[in-house]
């Protein structure tokens, strides 16, 4: 018998997490909707919700702040960016909030 191990690594746990406790994140309309961000050191950025206005994806932005201190990471907000970071000596986390007309995953052209 092969034994496989179901344990996964620190970054994707949180990863995991994170995006569990968005599964309540509610439905936006097309028009000014913004889209929260979240990736981890070793995983793209991935859409994990999208709200109907800048407000409340920066509410829901902060509260996965919380959480991801609450995992033992240091995290630094910026509000005016709409963004945050939290980091350990092992894991590297990001959120962001953008008009969902922006996709972080795409080069910036010049």
């Amino acid at each position: 018998m092969i034994k496989t191990s179901t344990r996964l690594g620190p970054t994707r746990c949180v990863v995991v997490t994170i995006c569990s406790l968005l599964a309540v994140a509610t439905p936006a309309s097309a028009q000014n909707a913004w889209t929260m961000w979240m990736m981890g050191a070793s995983s793209p950025w991935d859409s994990v919700g999208t709200f109907p206005g800048r407000e409340q994806c920066m509410e829901a932005l902060h509260q996965q702040a919380l959480a991801v201190q609450k995992l033992g990471l240091k995290v630094s907000e910026d509000g005016p960016a709409g963004s945050f970071t939290g980091t350990d000596t092992d894991r590297d986390i990001r959120g962001q909030c953008l008009p969902d007309s922006v996709d972080p995953r795409v080069a910036k052209e010049k």
